[in-house]
């Protein structure tokens, strides 16, 4: 099915989709997210962006690790290496879009707009995992899995931070209180 989709033009653009899931773009993409927010003195919240991003490259690639998978034979593109389940662009994607998600959540606008772009997001990071499909470097299993280890490990992160929040937050309640 999907080599029938398969055109010069379409090629080069899924090419195009595919880099925004690369780590060409995302470690550049993470630096400058941490750097907003250090520098709108949102310590915590660079803190907790570097965690998820770090942690979440050590998953992916004990992942890759434990499974082995090997990629498909025919790719269209050159130079792909390392083992291909999970898919790293679409579990790095979708993390990386979903912490932006996170962060917009907390802000203070419309929800609406909030809305529109969660779904622009998701949609792009779900083009990002297709490209990796059509231009024959995983299996439609390697996305899958990649989009689901995300959510699971963004859940996860987002849980053991904010239960992390809370108890820096307890503490601090305790040692300011007066005996």
């Amino acid at each position: 099915f999907f080599q029938s989709l398969q055109t010069d033009p379409s090629t080069q653009i899924m090419k195009g989709f595919t880099f925004f899931g690369s780590l060409t773009f995302l470690f550049p993409a993470y630096i400058v997210l941490i750097l907003y927010f250090l520098l709108r003195k949102k310590a915590r919240l660079a803190l907790d962006i570097t965690m998820v991003g770090l942690s979440s490259t050590g998953i992916l690639f004990l992942f890759k690790d434990i499974f082995r998978r090997h990629r498909p034979l025919d790719p269209l593109i050159s130079n792909v290496t390392g083992f291909s389940f999970p898919s790293g662009h679409s579990f790095s994607s979708f993390t990386f879009f979903g912490l932006l998600i996170y962060i917009l959540w907390q802000a203070k606008i419309h929800t609406g707009w909030k809305v529109f772009v969660a779904i622009v997001l998701v949609l792009f990071a779900a083009t990002i995992a297709f490209s990796r499909v059509y231009l024959r470097v995983h299996y439609p299993s390697d996305v899958v899995a990649g989009f689901c280890l995300s959510i699971l490990w963004l859940m996860l992160s987002m849980w053991i931070l904010h239960k992390a929040d809370r108890e820096l937050a307890m503490s601090r309640k305790t040692k300011t209180k007066p005996r």
